[in-house]
């Protein structure tokens, strides 16, 4: 349980909070490479509390910059992109990626008038499909950290996005708490396991058994360079136990393993950024990777629509949610139906991401956590509650942001085994758990 002050440390993430402040130290992600276009309409973005414009160059380069003109406010995402450039529409004023100010055409070239303004903008960076933005407080920016799922431009992952009305913590947890999907996730009904939506990636229906046998996980807990890591303990009824590893990475990542080979190695995985909107609103970037083997289109498609049966809303670019609102959402509460919830489905909506966010949403834009009752299966949360407390607290002290100059640290999976009991599950897992080797060695990998 936290206090009341803790909760808003922890939750709120606008400009100067402890919170907002250690966020800005990373990398974060902003949008799809796909959804800004060259030359084309300006994205409405919102991160952090902030409201900004991203629009791509004539020459493919992507900039992030503040949503009011400098000269006298007019919104820049109805601005002509053009010519390497977003020109506002009031007075014809125009900016570069980098902020500053290229051309005033109502004013006389001889002013020097256009070298004194500047807009203000945040750095990016795209990596396989992906824009980054970074807005702290360095002159160079620190490196993007090095997750397997962005290096390898021969296996780029499904990535889709979804939104959360919910603050980003209350979004996050769901993904580090590994007991309520004995219960939130639960099919009733035997004849859907297969095909009932947002059921678990391809070759993970082996562990979906393992992790179901036994609703009372024993969390073990262990301090990071990256985070956090869990494993939780389920007994499997032969006289071993299930191990399901995960991670959380600074300052807002998860991964989720899925089935596991013979010899120990991940079929396939899936992660998400929790990206703070502002307080009250989160976006979700979900990645999913099969190692060694990438997805045919068909099976993306396929991935997604498992993920969202529903569809999206239509996308607009003036919106900062854009196409990430799933068609099931709180306004129409998920499309929950209570007679698939009577013996089909344990909780009456379809898709695990729909379901989750159901749940998150419901306890409010931020739940006041001082009213919890938090037992051992909270103990990863709990953990992670007081990791970030103590990075904001740290970093407002003059220390560096945990990891955000050792990017190597983000090389690792998610991963599961079956081991004996009391088995030393930290480094029997090791092997499956760290792919920097792997990374390193490839020599297409972007780094």
């Amino acid at each position: 349980m936290l206090t009341q002050e803790e909760n808003e440390t922890l939750c709120r993430v606008g400009l100067g909070t402890p919170m907002g402040t250690l966020m800005r130290e990373y990398w974060i992600p902003l949008c799809l490479s796909t959804e800004v276009e060259a030359d084309g309409p300006a994205r409405k973005i919102r991160l952090l509390g902030e409201d900004l414009v991203a629009f791509r160059t004539t020459d493919g380069v992507v900039g992030l910059i503040e949503t009011n003109c400098p000269h006298r406010g007019a919104a820049m995402y109805f601005g002509r992109n053009e010519e390497c450039g977003l020109r506002c529409v009031y007075h014809g004023w125009k900016f570069n990626t980098a902020g500053e100010c290229v051309d005033i055409p109502n004013e006389p070239e001889s002013s020097g008038f256009k070298d004194k303004v500047r807009i203000l903008s945040y750095p990016c960076i795209e990596r396989i499909g992906l824009v980054w933005a970074y807005m702290g407080a360095r002159q160079t920016p620190p490196p993007l950290p090095l997750f397997e799922w962005n290096s390898d431009p021969d296996n780029v992952p499904v990535m889709w996005r979804n939104y959360r009305a919910c603050n980003w913590v209350q979004a996050l947890e769901g993904d580090l708490d590994t007991s309520h999907v004995n219960f939130l996730h639960r099919v009733l009904d035997p004849s859907l396991k297969d095909t009932t939506p947002g059921r678990p990636l391809p070759g993970r229906a082996g562990i979906t058994n393992l992790t179901m046998i036994d609703s009372q996980p024993r969390l073990d807990v262990r301090r990071t360079d990256y985070g956090l890591l869990y494993s939780a303990i389920r007994a499997v009824g032969d006289g071993t136990e299930y191990h399901r590893v995960h991670p959380f990475l600074f300052p807002f990542h998860t991964m989720i393993g899925g089935g596991i080979k013979e010899d120990g190695e991940m079929t396939a995985f899936q992660g998400k950024a929790w990206v703070p909107m502002d307080d009250e609103q989160t976006l979700v970037l979900e990645w999913h990777l099969r190692p060694g083997r990438p997805w045919t289109e068909e099976e993306r498609q396929q991935i997604i629509e498992n993920r969202n049966p529903h569809g999206f809303l239509p996308d607009n670019t003036l919106d900062p949610v854009g196409g990430w609102k799933s068609t099931a959402n709180a306004e129409n509460h998920f499309l929950w139906d209570y007679e698939l919830q009577r013996d089909k489905l344990f909780f009456g909506v379809t898709s695990n991401p729909l379901q989750d966010g159901a749940v998150q949403q419901s306890m409010g834009p931020i739940y006041d956590r001082s009213k919890e009752h938090l037992g051992t299966s909270d103990s990863m949360i709990i953990q992670m509650r007081k990791r970030l407390l103590d990075a904001a607290r740290e970093v407002a002290e003059g220390e560096p942001a945990p990891c955000v100059d050792t990017p190597e640290v983000y090389a690792i999976r998610p991963t599961g085994a079956v081991l004996a009991p009391k088995a030393d599950w930290y480094n029997e897992t090791e092997k499956g758990r760290n792919v920097l080797d792997r990374i390193l060695t490839n020599p297409r990998s972007q780094r």
